[in-house]
């Protein structure tokens, strides 16, 4: 697994006399020397992995690439400004979208008034954070993930989640649901504005639990995984074992799992750590009576399905990317921040 690490602890710098060390020894004359003791000095801090307005130019050059990449279905181009899981969906989203006749393209978007995580560390990888509005009208904000690999490579976003960080608008009519989405908190930050990390050590087992509470049927209740009841746990949940019911005449699986954490976990005002779980998804439908086909509607699972004609079994792959906070009292259920396992991105899809 490759880990975000970060510097901890002191440097001890032990000054050490050319006399003698020995307690009540003494030299001529009686008179004696005195000891020097040790003394402990603090090293400086790491310093921040990039500055603020290195970071600004980062996200608005990633806006810019990702906009005219997503126009021109160019994966090439994308490549140089993501990375990893993220590139792994756009990359999937494009070999879709080239098949779909007519298809409406990509509007663009720009990341709005964004605040910064940026930890201090030494070494590579390094990441830091971005959390943006990418509309003017909504309680919702992108956490974005950005790493450099390698001294000098390119800054790439890896890892990118909706979270709730405000109320819905007056005029939005929204439902009791949607008010009851849990809600984002800010990062913890030292005296100089720096954003704290936390360790990764056990943070995975987290997206374990989580996917086996997703996995339908089978898998833990939500609190029997510790994570506390809400809109991404035992609603989503019900809202996929309803969707497995549906129809007597087919049945419906949902499977899943997480991969190995590899991003950092960043610690919340709270003292909570916040961890970033990518996902993988499966939902594999089969028709059980032989008068009975399942049809594909959606155009990027057609696309990837290579016909809309019935089918007696389709099997599609997704991955989401899910933030999941993570109190420190052990027993205390994670609440799940995003719902990017409801809005997952598509991979694949399969049919006979």
């Amino acid at each position: 697994m490759r880990g975000w690490t970060r510097r901890l602890g002191t440097t001890v710098a032990v000054l050490v006399s050319a006399g003698c060390a020995v307690a009540g020894c003494s030299s001529g004359g009686g008179d004696t020397r005195p000891v020097p003791s040790a003394s402990a000095v603090s090293p400086a801090p790491d310093p921040p992995v990039i500055s603020e307005g290195e970071a600004r130019q980062v996200l608005e050059h990633y806006d810019t690439e990702n906009n005219a990449s997503n126009a021109a279905l160019d994966g090439d181009r994308l490549a140089g400004v993501e990375g990893g899981e993220l590139l792994e969906a756009s990359l999937a989203g494009y070999r879709a979208d080239r098949l779909i006749p007519n298809r409406k393209p990509s509007e663009p978007f720009t990341h709005l008034d964004p605040q910064f995580w940026i930890p201090r560390a030494s070494g590579h990888p390094r990441t830091f954070v971005a959390v943006a509005a990418t509309g003017a009208d909504s309680e919702d904000k992108a956490v974005v993930h950005f790493v450099q690999e390698t001294p000098g490579a390119a800054w790439k976003v890896v890892f990118t989640a909706y979270a709730r960080v405000g109320d819905p608008p007056a005029t939005a009519g929204a439902s009791p649901e949607r008010q009851a989405r849990p809600k984002f908190e800010d990062v913890a930050r030292d005296p100089s504005g720096a954003a704290r990390t936390a360790t990764t050590a056990g943070a995975g087992a987290v997206c374990e639990r989580y996917a086996a509470a997703m996995s339908v049927p089978g898998g833990p209740a939500a609190s029997e995984a510790r994570l506390a009841p809400g809109s991404y746990t035992t609603d989503l949940r019900k809202r996929i074992e309803d969707d497995a019911h549906r129809d007597e005449r087919m049945s419906q699986t949902t499977t899943v799992t997480a991969r190995p954490l590899t991003r950092a976990v960043f610690r919340t005002a709270s003292g909570a750590r916040l961890v970033p779980c990518v996902l993988d998804k499966a939902i594999e439908t089969k028709a059980l009576v032989p008068e009975t086909h399942l049809t594909a509607t959606v155009p990027r699972t057609i696309a990837f399905l290579g016909r809309d004609k019935p089918f007696t079994t389709i099997r599609t792959t997704f991955l989401a990317c899910v933030l999941i906070l993570v109190p420190d009292a052990p027993d205390a259920p994670a609440t799940v921040l995003t719902g990017g396992l409801g809005q997952s991105h598509p991979l694949d899809a399969i049919g006979t």
